[in-house]
């Protein structure tokens, strides 16, 4: 258990101060395609930011969970970008209910255009979460999310990078803010998976 709480604090640690990072990296690769689909001209790969060129990775290869893997290939067989948003929408009505009392500054994501809170459990060794959210679209985003990493171990959601956004193909549907977001809902969801665990742990040792 030791070994593995030293393993799970360190990439919550690297997780947490890679956010500004990617944000910042979000926000490039979202000029970038806006510049690419203006010109409409052939691009040296090697310009594109790593953003931009996740898209082309093998789904299979990505250190992400089997459910968060199924969902992108469900956005993947969407022909065009408001069947995709109303997918996002579908996924929305489908959001279990948010505790009242959970509503709180902790369980807050900092940094996006709308209120979204997102709250974890952990469950034979599994964790699983719940989200809500003021606006449809971020609430679709973070069922999304919530869909895709419920069941899966603290250590496989920790190890989920931010690229497989542009796996999903919701670029055109969501601006640079919501991009930095939903980035924004995955670093909490990392966060408040380690403490989680770690709350549990210690439960463990005092039982």
């Amino acid at each position: 258990h030791a070994d593995n709480l030293l393993e799970l604090s360190a990439r919550a640690a690297e997780v947490m101060s890679g956010l500004t990072a990617h944000a910042i990296s979000a926000r490039a690769a979202v000029s970038c395609r806006a510049v690419l689909r203006r010109k409409r001209t052939s691009v040296r790969v090697s310009a594109v930011p790593r953003h931009a060129t996740c898209a082309a990775a093998d789904l299979e290869s990505l250190p992400i969970p089997a459910k968060l893997k199924q969902i992108i290939g469900m956005f993947q067989l969407v022909p065009d970008p408001m069947s995709r948003y109303k997918q996002l929408l579908f996924y929305a009505a489908k959001l279990k209910e948010f505790p009242d009392d959970a509503r709180v500054e902790e369980n807050k994501v900092q940094g996006c255009v709308s209120q979204v809170w997102v709250l974890p459990r952990i469950e034979d060794g599994k964790v699983y979460f719940v989200a809500d959210s003021d606006s449809q679209l971020t609430k679709g985003l973070a069922a999304l999310l919530c869909e895709g990493l419920s069941g899966a171990s603290p250590k496989e959601i920790l190890a989920v990078e931010p690229d497989f956004v542009e796996l999903l193909g919701l670029g055109q549907s969501l601006t640079p803010s919501r991009t930095n977001g939903f980035m924004n809902m995955l670093r909490l969801m990392q966060k408040k998976t380690l403490e989680a665990f770690m709350a549990a742990e210690a439960a463990k040792e005092a039982a």
